[in-house]
C-alpha cells in the first residue's frame, strides 16, 4: 500500500507569499488546499492544482471547516496596512489565535502550525551587532507589535499544539507589490538613497522563504519557538541599490533624501491619505522602521532545522525585473 499524502493548508493562499507557498508545496509533493476569502483575487493561483476552501479569520466556525482533513496549516493570512490600529490586532493576533484554536480541536490531529510572522515584530539591529531570537523585541510600528502578538497567540497552544513562528525579513521576488515601488522607482531611471546609505538590510527571496516553511513543517523542531528566516547575509542601502540599478539594466541618476526629508514626507502622505479615507502606504511608523538597519543572525533556524538561504539579492533583482516585465507591471 502506498504511503499517504499529507495535507497543508495554507491561509491566505492568494496573496504573493501565500501563492508561492502553494506552488512550492505541490511541487514537493503536498495536497494543498488553499484557504482564501470569498472576495479574493485568485489570479496568482490560476495555474496551481490546489483545493479551494473559502474562510475568514473573523469567522472561526469556517477556520474549522477549512482545516478539515488537513495534517499541517501554514498560517500565512494578515494584513500589512489598514486605516485603525484596531484592525492589524483583529486579524494578526486575534485572528492567529482563533486559527490555533480551530487546530486543536479540528477532526484530525494538527501535526504542525507554522505561522508566517516578520523580522517586524522583532524590531531593527541594535548595539551594531546582528540582532538574534535571544535579543528583547521592540517592534517600532503597529504592524510589528500586532505580529508579535500573534507569535505570542501562536506560542500559547505550544502544548496542545507544535507550532512554529517565523520571522520573515522584507520578502521580494516575482508577484510582490510591497517593494515594488524600489524596482519601479530604478526601473525609471532613479537611484533612491534615503536616509543612512551604510545601513545594513537583511531581505529574503519568496522562493527562500517557501523553502523554509517546507522545511520547518517537517524538521523535529521544539514547539513555540521563533526564527528569523532572511538571506545568510545583509547589504548596506548603498549596496542594494547599486544591484537593483545593474540588475535593471538601465542607467540612473542618485537620488539622496536625508532621513528628515523622508520623515516628512511621510508625515505629508499619511496626512493627505487619512483626509481622504484611504489607507496609506507610507507612515511616520513605516518611514521610522524604512529608516533603521536591519541586521540578523539566521544561524539558528540552520542549526535548527537546516534552512539556509539559496537566492543572493542580485540574482533574485534580475530574475523580478524579469517578471515585471513580462506580466507588464514594469515597460
Amino acid at each position: 500500500m502506498s504511503e499517504r499524502i499529507s495535507t497543508v493548508l495554507v491561509t491566505g493562499a492568494n496573496g504573493f507569499v501565500g501563492s508561492r507557498l502553494c506552488r512550492v508545496l505541490s511541487q514537493q509533493g503536498w495536497r494543498v488546499i488553499a484557504g482564501v476569502r470569498r472576495t479574493a483575487d485568485l489570479g496568482l493561483l490560476k495555474d496551481l492544482k490546489v483545493e479551494l476552501r473559502y474562510g475568514d479569520l473573523t469567522r472561526p466556525d469556517a477556520l474549522t471547516a477549512m482545516m478539515a482533513d488537513c495534517d499541517c496549516v501554514v498560517h500565512n493570512a494578515g494584513v500589512v496596512k489598514a486605516k485603525r490600529a484596531e484592525t492589524f490586532y483583529e486579524v494578526n493576533a486575534t485572528g492567529a489565535q482563533r486559527v490555533c484554536e480551530a487546530a486543536v480541536t479540528s477532526d484530525r490531529p494538527i501535526r504542525r502550525l507554522v505561522y508566517i510572522s516578520s523580522l517586524a515584530a522583532a524590531g531593527p539591529t541594535e548595539s551594531g551587532r546582528p540582532r538574534t531570537e535571544a535579543d528583547p523585541a521592540r517592534p517600532l510600528t503597529t504592524y510589528g507589535r500586532s505580529k508579535l502578538a500573534g507569535e505570542q497567540a501562536v506560542s500559547a497552544y505550544a502544548d496542545r499544539l507544535q507550532v512554529v513562528s517565523l520571522r520573515a525579513a522584507g520578502v521580494y521576488g516575482p508577484g510582490d507589490r510591497e517593494i515594488f515601488s524600489a524596482f519601479q522607482a530604478v526601473n525609471r531611471g532613479l537611484r533612491p538613497i534615503f536616509g543612512d546609505p551604510e545601513r545594513k538590510i537583511q531581505l529574503v527571496h519568496v522562493d527562500d522563504l517557501c523553502r523554509a516553511v517546507a522545511l520547518a513543517l517537517e524538521a523535529p523542531i521544539r514547539s513555540g519557538e521563533a526564527y528569523f528566516i532572511a538571506e545568510d547575509r545583509a547589504y548596506t542601502m548603498r549596496e542594494l541599490i547599486a544591484m537593483l540599478g545593474e540588475a535593471s539594466g538601465k542607467r540612473g541618476l542618485p537620488l539622496r533624501l536625508p532621513g528628515g526629508v523622508f520623515r516628512f514626507i511621510s508625515a505629508v502622505s499619511e496626512f493627505a491619505f487619512r483626509c481622504v479615507g484611504a489607507t496609506p502606504m507610507l507612515t511616520r511608523e513605516k518611514a521610522n522602521e524604512l529608516l533603521a538597519s536591519w541586521e540578523i543572525s539566521t544561524q539558528k533556524a540552520r542549526e535548527a532545522f537546516g534552512f539556509c538561504s539559496q537566492i543572493p539579492f542580485f540574482e533574485g533583482a534580475r530574475e523580478t525585473f524579469a517578471w515585471y516585465r513580462r506580466e507588464g507591471w514594469l515597460a
